[in-house]
């Protein structure tokens, strides 16, 4: 039986929930509360070291929190942080990459620069997901809530792009005009599962795609009224999902009406935006991002190595400060969109390489005239794998600058890196405003670790 108990908020978790202990001293994650409060909860859930909990009162309120202003906050797995004012989550994001590095890398007083937060955390995204909920002709957009695949019915997006908000009355009538049948993840049944907009700021244009999955012959005649009805639409693709799967994209796109590419600018730099194509969702903030990882490269460098390319985004914009960058990146399709890009700005002193990290470092040190005075490292949330780690402690280029989604990885990476590379700062830089990712671009030097280690010698 569900039983209350009465807990102080001592901190907020890395899911936005807030910590607290019980009487026994175990550890409470209370969903929705703020640190300092003092609540009254329901205890939904008991583990081993752990138990969450609802709040059923709070008896003192936080002076950070605030009104949400979404409406279905409560609900939605979207964000974590609207009832709390934005400097303290901006606040609370800067000493979770702190104490990562001091507990995970076990490094004393870390060099952690103040977070750089946006002047409006709103509005931001220039991608938006959405799954299709409802029966036919009575469908509806929207987004999953909190921890479930429950479709809560949303026309507006308080995070995303304006121009995607504009669009998803119009998109719903048409499909429900045509009486196309949402996808129900139970049964297996229906024909839309999720609908995806990407916006350009550099074109104000929008490429919508529906992934459905099978094909209905009313996809083509939603598709031919969404590019004639709305004119901000670049194009629309149909993306086939035919598996009982979480995973949103499925393997083949097809186009069915307008073009299927968009251009996007960084750092005055030009990139082609596809259906699928990984691109950051921040266009704000990825130039504060880039721009930082691109300044840590040495002055004079002559040679980059950039060994998580994706579409090489920071292999291009490296260009303009070393005489030569070598990509690597181990998708294909994203190879391909490189070159493309590279292409697009026509640059010449970049060479994209299909392969893997780990595969690859050790060829490239063997076998190049001239080691890199700088090493990109972008890598996903699960961070580096233990071979790329160890070839490049024993590489011992002059400067790693690595670009991290995830605090803890890039904590966990800093300690396996630290007896051939020092950490000499971390930028945490607010990607995701509302929500409780953080990223920050950390700056490792092997000469000032050398000379350490010679001094003690």
């Amino acid at each position: 039986m569900a039983n209350s108990i009465k807990v102080h908020i001592d901190r907020m978790g890395q899911h936005g929930e807030g910590v607290a202990r019980d009487d026994e001293g175990r550890v409470v994650f209370v969903a929705g509360a703020l640190p300092g409060e003092n609540v009254e909860a329901v205890v939904t859930e008991v583990r081993k070291n752990f138990s969450r909990a609802r709040v059923i009162e709070r008896l003192y309120s936080s002076p950070a929190r605030i009104t949400p202003r979404c409406p279905i906050f409560d609900q939605c797995g979207g964000c974590a942080f609207q009832h709390w004012e934005y400097r303290e989550e901006l606040a609370y994001k800067e000493d979770r990459v702190r104490q990562a590095l001091l507990r995970i890398a076990e490094i004393p007083n870390p060099v952690v620069d103040p977070i750089v937060g946006m002047a409006d955390p709103y509005g931001y995204r220039n991608k938006g997901q959405f799954p299709w909920g409802g029966v036919p002709g009575q469908a509806f957009l929207g987004l999953y809530a909190r921890g479930t695949h429950r479709v809560v019915a949303a026309d507006h997006c308080d995070i995303q792009d304006v121009k995607i908000n504009g669009l998803l009355l119009q998109i719903k009538a048409m499909a429900n005009e045509l009486a196309l049948p949402p996808y129900d993840e139970g049964t297996g049944h229906g024909v839309l599962r999720h609908l995806l907009l990407r916006s350009s700021g550099q074109e104000q244009r929008i490429l919508a795609l529906l992934v459905v999955s099978r094909w209905d012959d009313r996809l083509q005649q939603l598709a031919d009224r969404m590019v004639a009805n709305l004119p901000q639409l670049a194009g629309v693709g149909a993306n086939f999902n035919e598996v009982r799967t979480n995973r949103v994209l499925g393997a083949e796109t097809r186009l069915l009406a307008g073009q299927q590419n968009i251009h996007e600018k960084i750092l005055g730099k030009s990139f082609v935006v596809s259906f699928e194509s990984f691109f950051q969702v921040n266009p704000v903030q990825v130039e504060t991002l880039y721009r930082l990882a691109i300044g840590a490269i040495p002055d004079h460098t002559r040679v980059v190595w950039d060994l998580y390319a994706g579409v090489g985004t920071l292999a291009i914009l490296a260009s303009e400060r070393a005489a030569q960058v070598k990509a690597l990146e181990v998708n294909r399709q994203a190879v391909l969109d490189a070159d493309a890009n590279i292409a697009e700005n026509g640059i010449t002193n970049v060479v994209m390489v299909l392969g893997q990290a780990e595969k690859v470092i050790p060829v490239w040190a063997a076998h190049d005239q001239e080691m890199p005075g700088a090493v990109i490292l972008d890598p996903p949330r699960a961070g580096l794998f233990p071979d790329v780690i160890n070839a490049l402690n024993k590489v011992h280029v002059n400067r790693l600058i690595y670009v991290s989604c995830n605090p803890d990885t890039l904590a966990r990476d800093i300690g396996l890196l630290k007896q051939h590379y020092q950490l000499m700062r971390v930028t945490p830089v607010d990607m995701f405003p509302r929500t409780d990712h953080v990223e920050a671009v950390a700056i490792l030097d092997a000469s000032f670790a050398v000379g350490i280690r010679g001094m003690g010698q």
